[in-house]
């Protein structure tokens, strides 16, 4: 026998389907249950506050009388609604500003924002680059095009961001290079759409290295795809150490290795002095 009610199903669930913001973003209808075309996209925002909870929660920020989120093409909103409800309800005070460049999207988010009583938490129509001032205790970056990821995780190094979240697409950056490579690795892959995956691997292991060599620990894991995209790998950075070098000659031997000249972070991070030029 089926479940004739999706809402059966959300006790397991961490934020309730009858949840203020939920109804006011139209996931749920006006008796609190998840409508059918948006139990996907539910179930997709209960599992990003479990990790982004479980994540702040390890660092100092927890100790804090307010913690201070910033998400970077925050879209419609719903993580971001959800991360300041289970802040609030977890006593930790947020305030929370989503970018955005879609001006009808900041106008919505804002509307409900409003008729949800989050008082602490605004969006805005900028672009990133043009916005972000001062420090916060997390970057969140889900599904940033290409190097705008990229972007992403230099403004949360560079700030000493005590969390980092991303979820990367739409990378091109490093597969230029691999095309006109001749290693020994690039021989053997002919078909356009493995390279595709080699380059976005590359990039994001990366990644991975340039957040390590700043003292961040990173984790890299599988994420509730959305109808954008099918690709769900999150790199989740929490910053407990100072920097470190070794990660860097990593890095420059792994460029090396595969054949790119490198991605734009290191650019940045290059720039900002954070990286000494050879």
């Amino acid at each position: 026998m089926t479940d004739a009610k999706p809402h059966n199903r959300d006790k397991n669930y961490r934020i309730k389907s009858d949840s203020l913001f939920l109804k006011a973003l139209g996931v749920s209808n006006d008796a609190g249950d998840v409508k059918p075309n948006m139990y996907g996209k539910y179930r997709q925002v209960c599992r990003f506050v479990e990790i982004f909870i479980e994540r702040i929660e390890r660092t100092q920020a927890v100790k804090q009388k307010r913690v201070k989120v910033l998400d970077i093409g925050s879209g419609k909103g719903y993580l971001t609604f959800a991360m300041y409800d289970q802040l609030a309800q977890a006593g930790l005070n947020p305030k929370i500003d989503g970018v955005d460049t879609r001006s009808d999207m900041v106008d919505l988010c804002n509307q409900a924002a409003q008729a949800s009583g989050f008082e602490n938490l605004a969006f805005h129509n900028l672009k990133a680059e043009d916005f972000v001032q001062g420090y916060y205790d997390a970057i969140i970056a889900l599904h940033a095009c290409d190097t705008a990821t990229d972007d992403a995780l230099f403004y949360g190094i560079k700030s000493k961001s005590k969390l980092i979240v991303c979820a990367p697409c739409c990378q091109h950056e490093v597969l230029v290079d691999l095309q006109k490579s001749e290693t020994a690795s690039r021989k053997f892959i002919s078909h356009g759409l493995f390279l595709q995956k080699q380059a976005d691997l590359i990039t994001d292991n990366s990644r991975v290295m340039l957040l390590r060599s700043q003292g961040y620990q990173v984790d890299v894991i599988d994420f509730v795809s959305t109808e954008h995209t099918q690709k769900n790998t999150l790199i989740t950075a929490i910053k407990n150490s100072k920097p470190s070098a070794k990660y860097l000659e990593q890095y420059e031997a792994y460029k090396k290795a595969f054949g790119f000249n490198g991605i734009k972070l290191e650019a940045l991070m290059r720039e900002a002095g954070l990286i000494r030029s050879e």
